[in-house]
């Protein structure tokens, strides 16, 4: 085989499924795909004319395409684990989002400690009046196995102990909060750049509300990481996306449903 041929499959084999220059793929994580990633996208194609191509799929489904070759980036709303690491795959921590607890309007509940959470979603506390409410049973809204909410869920509010079998789970990670609106006893926790329903209201956790100083000053205790995935350390035009996303363009769009890296 001719040197010159070697090397061009040898990069074609390293850069994985780019497009011939023209298209990056992304797929993963709800949250950075409804609203982060179209605009993120429009701006990047100004600068260098890469379209991206935009799946969501959650974050465990996106991390598997790209471990298969399907993609060229994937959104995670979780840190990375040990077997993906030793995969080759590399997070990219891009901005942080809120795990919130949202309740009905008409719930005179206002504020819960991570103790208290971990009992209403493992089952052990099941009735409003143990928290201060109504007596009232508590309904927990979950989301479907493999969504980094249902794994924010676990491994911040759980934290070891199993999900009550007495739950509903939402089919769709960012209606959470309807099921919540339509259930006045529901409790669910979603990401804050999902919460749309007029008729539901945000908790405090421990006394903090999610925002941008209390998420960055880790007074908020919920906050869940946002990563962009690639396969080795980004390059080319998958590092390109990611340089652009850790900018001060990409973390203004960041900074409109998410917290950037820095205070804004």
């Amino acid at each position: 085989m001719r040197p010159v041929v070697a090397l061009v499959l040898g990069l074609v084999l390293v850069s994985g499924v780019a497009r011939a220059g023209e298209m990056l793929h992304y797929a993963g994580a709800t949250t950075l795909q409804r609203y982060f990633m179209p605009k993120a996208a429009l701006l990047f194609k100004g600068q260098t004319g890469v379209r991206l191509h935009i799946a969501g799929g959650n974050t465990d489904p996106g991390i598997s395409a790209l471990l298969a070759g399907q993609v060229d980036l994937a959104g995670a709303g979780r840190f990375l684990r040990q077997d993906e690491t030793d995969a080759g795959l590399v997070g990219t921590l891009v901005g942080w989002d809120s795990l919130v607890i949202v309740a009905h309007q008409a719930n005179a509940v206002e504020n819960l400690d991570l103790d208290q959470l971990q009992g209403i979603f493992s089952g052990r506390i099941s009735n409003w009046s143990e928290v201060g409410g109504a007596d009232e049973p508590i309904l927990v809204v979950t989301h479907p196995a493999g969504s980094g909410m249902r794994d924010a869920v676990e491994q911040e509010i759980l934290r070891g102990l199993p999900l009550t079998p007495l739950h509903l789970v939402s089919s769709v990670v960012e209606d959470a909060d309807l099921q919540v609106a339509m259930f006045p006893l529901a409790i669910t926790a979603v990401s804050r750049s999902m919460v749309d329903s007029a008729e539901v209201k945000l908790m405090r956790v421990g006394g903090h509300l999610p925002t941008a100083e209390t998420i960055l000053q880790r007074r908020y205790p919920l906050a869940k990481p946002l990563l962009l995935v690639t396969r080795g350390v980004p390059a080319g035009q998958a590092g390109e996306f990611v340089s652009f996303v850790l900018s001060d363009t990409g973390q203004d769009i960041m900074a409109r449903r998410f917290c950037p890296l820095t205070h804004p």
